[in-house]
């Protein structure tokens, strides 16, 4: 059996002479650029664009890293685009694109900056479900992923096959939240929406991660890497187990994997290079896995004083209401001096901490569940 490889370089800074490196050290494991592209392809990159973010906040893939696959790209005769959707509303993409620094590359470079919100979808039907995916997407001759490692507060990780999820326009991402409330639930359609728009060829931006509540509310981390592979769940998988975690325990890494789109078993994987041994990877907290430690017979008496949910710090909140226009249930209401939630229409999803720009989203914990969760180990 022919094991799937995941190429690790050395990458201590956003240094483009030190990124473009590393990245190319990277594709030399597999092959190198050609054997993925050949000249004249169309290729489409796609980042992690979540937020209207500066680099410097470590949400969004680095402009850096960007710049140098483009590069790389055009030495091999190769067409790049440049193209993603934002995490919540997506009025006035030329904002995203300015703020994260995609714009500057892209005309420092000629590459073409596509909008998902207006390319038009093809609509896609994968497990009875039905997804609209952007055009650019499908019709590129090659479609290179370009994620950053990060935790996530709903599926615990986001990096390769996660960062698929963004291939959807607009706020049609948090209508899926409303259908699969569940981490695994969702974790399911995300790996749909893998495995209908299956990138050619994961770069990964590990130089400056993130752990702690991300994929937004977190604490940045240095890792120091540049990693590249084919197979984004072996990329992922690999990840998780160098930063600690058992990558069975991320669901995208398991549904992926056992319904054959990737590889999660490490013995089965090939690394070349060494990954960085990093101290307290803080993983967020396991929602889920602290209701089911608890026999639900006693779950279901404890229900009305159980709950993990998402609260709002005044402090912090400016009251832009992009968590309200990002609920998938509507279930935050437009008041003043800051927001409110009706909990019973709130789904856990998590959508508004992930899109708060402020980080004035926490979880708010009753006493019951912050006392049973420090002695499950799962805090």
């Amino acid at each position: 059996m022919n094991k799937s490889t995941v190429s690790i370089s050395e990458c201590s800074s956003y240094d483009l002479d030190a990124v473009q490196s590393a990245v190319e050290n990277s594709l030399k494991g597999l092959g190198g650029i050609s054997s993925f592209v050949k000249p004249g392809d169309k290729v489409l990159i796609k980042p992690n664009m979540l937020q209207a973010k500066s680099p410097e906040a470590f949400i969004t893939t680095h402009p850096a890293v960007i710049e140098a696959v483009i590069n790389i790209l055009k030495d091999a005769g190769a067409v790049p685009m440049v193209g993603d959707s934002p995490g919540g509303p997506a009025r006035g993409m030329e904002k995203f694109w300015k703020i994260t620094g995609f714009c500057d590359v892209c005309k420092r470079t000629g590459a073409q900056l596509v909008n998902f919100e207006k390319s038009g979808i093809y609509e896609l039907e994968r497990n009875s479900r039905k997804y609209r995916i952007a055009k650019p997407v499908i019709d590129a001759d090659v479609f290179i992923n370009l994620p950053k490692i990060k935790t996530h507060g709903l599926t615990k990780f986001s990096c390769a096959v996660k960062n698929t999820y963004g291939v959807i326009p607009g706020l049609q991402k948090t209508d899926y939240h409303k259908l699969a409330p569940k981490p695994s639930d969702f974790a399911g359609i995300i790996v749909d929406v893998f495995a209908l728009s299956k990138p050619h060829l994961n770069i990964i931006d590990g130089v400056v991660g993130m752990d702690g509540m991300g994929p937004s509310a977190g604490n940045p981390k240095e890792i120091g890497v540049v990693i590249a592979s084919d197979d984004a769940v072996a990329a992922d998988s690999i990840i998780c187990y160098y930063l600690g975690k058992n990558p069975m325990e991320v669901p995208t890494n398991r549904i992926a994997h056992e319904q054959g789109l990737g590889e999660s078993l490490i013995e089965n994987i090939k690394v070349l290079g060494e990954f960085p041994h990093i101290d307290n990877f803080k993983w967020p907290p396991n929602f889920a896995g602290s209701m089911e430690m608890i026999p639900s017979s006693i779950s279901r008496a404890l229900m009305k004083l159980w709950w993990s949910r998402p609260a709002i710090d005044p402090e912090l909140c400016t009251n832009c209401n992009i968590c309200v226009k990002s609920c998938p249930t509507d279930a935050i209401l437009k008041e003043r001096p800051t927001p409110v939630f009706e909990y019973d229409k709130c789904i856990n999803c998590l959508c508004c901490m992930e899109m708060c720009p402020e980080k004035a989203v926490f979880e708010g914990k009753s006493r019951i569940y912050s006392f049973i969760s420090r002695f499950s180990g799962s805090d």
